[in-house]
C-alpha cells in the first residue's frame, strides 16, 4: 500500500525534538518539509535553497551532527538524491552519528516529473530502478527499516528516532503525488492537461488514471 508524502512529514513533525536539525533534498522532499514541519523557534532547517543541487541532505546531515554533538539530526532524502550519495552512509556508520535518515522512495525523480507535467510534456527517464535501500544500510552497519503501510508509519518513526545511532527509515510513497502550489495559475493547469491529453494518444491511459486517483482530494482547489 502507497500513501503520501504530507502524512509522513506530519508525522515526522509530532515525533521530532523542539530542537531538532532538518536537512532536506530538493525537490518533493524539500517541498513536504517546508510545509510541515513547524518552525519552534529552536529547529533548523537545512537545504540547497539557492542553488537546487541535488543530494544535499545527507552531507548536510553528517555536517550538522559533526557540528552540533547531541542533537537530533533527520535527513528527508529523496530516493534519487540518497542514490547518488550512497557513499556517505559508509561514513555515517565509520563516525557513529546519530542520524536518521528517511528515504521518501517514490521510485521516480518526482520534482523533474512534476516540472514536465506542468510544462506539457510526457514524463521520460523519470522513473528509477531502485535497490532495496534497507537492505542496503543493514549491509553496511546500521539498522534499516521498511515502511510501506500507513498504519505502520507512526510506530516504525518512533522506532528509529528511539534507537541509538545512526538508522536508515525507507518510506514506500505515492509516485503520482502531486505538490500543489498555494495558488493555482492557469499556465500550470493548462501544462497538465496537455500533458494528460498528451499520455492519452501516446496510449499510457493507465498513467493517467493513476494520477487521477491519487490526486482527487485536490479537485476542489482546481474548481
Amino acid at each position: 500500500m502507497l500513501f503520501i508524502l504530507e502524512f509522513v512529514a506530519t508525522v515526522i513533525n509530532g515525533l521530532a525534538a523542539k530542537d531538532a536539525i532538518f536537512t532536506v533534498d530538493t525537490g518533493m522532499c524539500c517541498v513536504w518539509a517546508a510545509r510541515y514541519i513547524d518552525g519552534t523557534g529552536e529547529r533548523k532547517m537545512l537545504g540547497s535553497f539557492n542553488h537546487g543541487s541535488m543530494a544535499n541532505a545527507m552531507p548536510q546531515a553528517i555536517g550538522a551532527a559533526f557540528a552540533r554533538p547531541g542533537k537530533q539530526v533527520i535527513a528527508f532524502c529523496g530516493d534519487g538524491g540518497l542514490s547518488m550519495m550512497m557513499g556517505d552512509l559508509m561514513t555515517i556508520v565509520q563516525y557513529k552519528l546519530p542520524v536518521k535518515i528517511i528515504v521518501f522512495n517514490n521510485r521516480s525523480l518526482g520534482m523533474v516529473k512534476l516540472e514536465m507535467e506542468v510544462a506539457g510534456i510526457p514524463d521520460r527517464e523519470t522513473d528509477m530502478l531502485n535497490p532495496d535501500f534497507t537492505r542496503i544500510a543493514e549491509a553496511i552497519g546500521m539498522p534499516g527499516i521498511t515502511i510501506s503501510d500507513p498504519g505502520d508509519v507512526k510506530s516504525g518513526l518512533e522506532k528509529a528516532l528511539l534507537l541509538e545511532g545512526p538508522v536508515l527509515v525507507t518510506i514506500l510513497t505515492d509516485p503520482n503525488a502531486l505538490a500543489m502550489p498555494p495558488k493555482l495559475e492557469f499556465d500550470q493547469m493548462k501544462g497538465l492537461t496537455l500533458y494528460m491529453g498528451k499520455m492519452i494518444l501516446s496510449g499510457r491511459m493507465d498513467e493517467v488514471f493513476k494520477i487521477i486517483s491519487s490526486n482527487y482530494k485536490h479537485l476542489g482547489e482546481v474548481l
